[in-house]
């Protein structure tokens, strides 16, 4: 069998493909007497099977077998949303803070005083959302 997402020659067995470390699942029946799932063997007379619970009515007769590959791009997309959102908190405090110091130098107004200190925490938080976004990103890359 092959991972339909890198090609890479796969066991029947294998539930992650060794190349690009995207999950294997088998789409079709692979044999009149293996679970579709687990590929154990499996008797006629069972619908589902007794190590993996997989039911043998979700696949077709007389379809060849083929591995593929679930979108591990879209597990990405948690770790993008955080980077975008964290990229974009952290340019808010910056232009906020560098806005309210200018206003604080031409008029006293305390409304302001706060909102120019309160820009600090506000991006040390952007900048955490940034980091765990990144990292995320770069977990779901080493996986591959």
């Amino acid at each position: 069998m092959k991972c339909q997402n890198c090609d890479r020659e796969m066991n029947s067995t294998d539930g992650f493909c060794g190349g690009c470390g995207s999950k294997l699942t088998v789409s079709t029946r692979t044999a009149s007497n293996s679970c579709p799932g687990c590929m154990s063997e499996m008797p006629q007379n069972q619908n589902h099977c007794q190590k993996c619970g997989s039911s043998r009515s979700l696949f077709r007769d007389g379809e060849s077998t083929q591995v593929t590959a679930s979108a591990s791009k879209s597990f990405r997309i948690p770790g993008i949303i955080f980077t975008i959102i964290g990229l974009a908190v952290v340019m808010f405090a910056f232009i906020n803070y560098q806005s309210t110091g200018e206003a604080l130098r031409t008029e006293n107004n305390p409304g302001i005083g706060l909102q120019h200190v309160m820009s600090v925490p506000i991006g040390i938080v952007g900048l955490i959302v940034l980091i765990a976004g990144l990292y995320s990103l770069r977990e779901k890359s080493d996986k591959r």
